[in-house]
Formats: structure tokens, C-alpha cells, sequence
């Protein structure tokens, strides 16, 4: 918008008090690996942990996902516990519990898997809790607390962790996206990105663009008092243009390449777009309400129809007890608006299932 004149297009070309951005380094966690580390940490990160922490200074780690592991995996039958309502696996949280981030229904730690009996049940991936516990049993005695969904529940809890690692009660902050920006400690002279795959590899066109913005604010969080600040970005793409415009604080070349995809692919902001979810409790009703509306679509003149994708199952086909299928539409705004209200206005004739529009969608899951 601002290239076209339509936004004021204002440049923070250096910090407060003109003080230095921190210096980035990119650890591959492939060499790692091959390496015969299996630790979530790098050998570069914990080394640099432990000296900023020799010298009295704190650190921030951050890892976009809470809990202890991903998932669950039996090694004998394949089997993953997943959501009795949502159609995701359950995450796994200190100390026995499945809990599904979605909905919140939770499970016990089964001893033995449901399916085949068998007693190789194993975490795969990590998140903020497994990461603190990792930390204590590196470097025990490191003053650490955790900041996500799971530990800011009770009122006021957001404002004591932050309040209490402010004042040196705590030598490193863990914490999901909360931690990324809008925070100034001066002591923190090292972040840490223990993962910086998370949202890397989403079905989504924005996924890159999200990676970027979160890497480059928390990377912000070090340095910003006297001492000189460093980042350690730990992935398995190092070679991923987001990662490594974020690694040279490089707004502009991830700006131009990016803007390049979006315009060779036709998507926002060059064209218009509209998400077309369906939701209903039934899942025949659901599909039938879809097809019929990408039937309907067929019907629009073809000279100013809308480029449509789908319908089909959402990526989360069911959330929180609701089964879900989706279309896009993608062209200019008039196109994408006219097939939208038809849609609409031929999805108010149905009560069992619901339509929601989300026009230039930030999320597509």
C-alpha cells in the first residue's frame, strides 16, 4: 500500500539511543544431528547460555510452541492419541497429562499404548516445558521460569513472571510468542530461538512473512541495554530466505522477495481474497453445504468469476466438535465480493451448517 502511495511509508532505520542490533548466528540443527546431538540446544547456544550467565546477564529462549512434546508416538503399532473433538494429535504436558490446545480436553499419560498394547511410547518434538526441563538438567541450578498460555492462566500472572525476571529474580525467561516483543529488559544480552521451524512449513502463503516478523522481534528483546546483544537461531532451513533476511536484520530483501512470490502467485496484496468455511456437527450436511456452494459458483459469469480453490476438508477438518471444509477465492475485489455474498446468501438457507467468511484471511488452518 505504501509503495502505491496509499500508506506513509516510515523507515526505523536504527534503535533507541542509536545502540547496535545484535549479532545473529544461524546454527543448522542437521549437523547438529549428525553430530550425535539430540539435545534441543545447540552446542553454540548452551555455550553462549553459559557464559552470558558466568558474567551475570540474562537470556531469553523461545520456542512458538507450549508444552513438553508434540505429540505421542507408539514405536511398535504407529499410533498417535489424537483429539476426541478436534482432528489434531494431543500435546503432551508435564508431568502425565495429553492436553489438546484447541479445545482443551485433556487425557491421561497412558502406560501402555490404546492400540497394540505396547510399552515403547515416546515424545516426539518439543515446546516450553520440555525445553526449561532440559535446561535444569544442563545447567542446573539456572534460575529459569516459564512464560505461555499454561503458566499465565490465574489473573495477574503475566504481570508477576514479568515483573520478577525484571527485577533478577530469574536468569532466563522461556516462553512462547508472549515473550517476542514489547519487552525491555537491559540485562538480556542473549536470545535464544530454540526452534525456529515451527510455523516455518504451514500450509499457509503467509507462513514466511510470520516467521520473519516473530524471529526479528524477539531477536529485539537482546541487547538493549549497555552491553552488546547475540542471537542464536537454531533450524532445519537455514537456507530459507526468512531466516536468512531475519539473520541480517534485512527488512527490505525479505520485503522484495516476498512481495515477488505474492505476485507471481496472484495472492494478497495483489489480488483480493475470501476464506469460505463450512461448520456443522454433521459431517454429510457439511460437505453437501461445500459442494453445493462450489456448484454455485459455477453459475457466476465466467469472464468476471473469481479464481476458486476447493472446497474441500479444512486443514483442521474437525475443531472443537465441528466438522470443517473451506474454498478460497482469489481475483479482484469485485469478483471475490460478488461470489461471496452469493455464497453467503445461498448458505442462510441452511441452519445445520454455518458459513464464515474471513476476507484476506491471516491464518488459513
Amino acid at each position: 500500500a505504501a509503495d502505491r502511495g496509499e500508506r506513509s511509508h516510515i523507515v526505523l532505520a536504527e534503535r533507541v539511543g542509536s545502540r547496535p542490533l545484535p549479532h545473529v548466528e544461524v546454527v543448522d540443527m542437521r549437523a547438529e544431528l549428525a553430530a550425535g546431538n539430540r539435545s534441543v540446544f545447540s552446542r553454540a547456544l548452551l555455550e553462549k547460555l553459559q557464559a552470558a550467565l558466568s558474567r551475570g546477564e540474562q537470556a531469553v529462549l523461545f520456542i512458538n510452541r507450549r508444552g513438553f512434546a508434540s505429540f505421542l508416538l507408539c514405536r511398535e503399532c504407529g499410533y498417535v492419541p489424537a483429539c476426541d473433538h478436534c482432528a489434531v494429535s494431543l500435546t503432551v504436558h508435564q508431568p502425565d497429562a495429553l492436553r489438546c490446545h484447541y479445545c482443551d480436553f485433556q487425557a491421561r499419560l497412558p502406560g501402555a499404548c490404546p492400540e497394540c498394547g505396547g510399552p515403547y511410547l515416546r515424545p516426539f518434538g518439543g515446546g516450553t516445558q520440555r525445553v526449561e526441563h532440559e535446561l535444569n538438567l544442563l545447567l542446573p541450578g539456572v534460575r529459569s521460569v516459564r512464560m505461555d498460555v499454561d503458566t499465565t492462566r490465574r489473573k495477574g500472572a503475566h504481570g508477576r513472571i514479568l515483573r520478577a525476571f525484571g527485577q533478577g529474580a530469574y536468569d532466563v525467561l522461556i516462553g512462547t510468542q508472549m515473550i517476542a516483543k514489547g519487552l525491555h529488559f537491559p540485562e538480556v544480552t542473549l536470545v535464544g530461538v530454540v526452534s525456529a521451524d515451527t510455523g516455518l512449513h504451514f500450509p499457509d502463503f503467509r507462513a514466511a512473512e510470520r516467521t520473519f516478523q516473530l524471529l526479528t522481534q524477539v531477536a529485539g528483546r537482546a541487547g538493549r541495554g549497555e552491553r552488546e546483544g547475540s542471537v542464536v537461531i537454531q533450524t532445519y532451513a537455514p537456507d530459507h530466505y526468512a531466516i536468512r533476511a531475519a539473520m541480517h536484520h534485512d527488512y527490505e530483501g525479505f520485503y522484495k522477495l516476498e512481495l515477488g512470490f505474492r505476485e507471481r502467485a496472484g495472492y494478497p496484496p495483489f489480488t483480493s481474497m475470501v476464506r469460505c468455511v463450512w461448520s456443522g456437527e454433521d459431517e454429510e450436511s457439511v460437505i453437501r453445504a461445500a459442494q453445493d456452494g462450489g456448484t454455485a459458483l459455477l453459475g457466476l459469469d465466467q469472464a468476471s468469476r473469481p479464481e476458486v480453490a476447493g472446497p474441500c476438508p479444512a486443514p483442521l477438518s474437525r475443531l472443537k466438535g465441528r466438522y470443517r471444509w473451506h474454498l478460497l477465492l482469489k481475483g479482484s475485489h469485485e469478483a471475490v465480493r460478488e461470489a461471496a455474498l452469493a455464497l453467503r446468501e445461498r448458505a442462510e438457507r441452511r441452519a445445520d451448517v454455518r458459513l464464515a467468511l474471513d476476507v484476506d484471511p491471516w491464518n488459513l488452518l
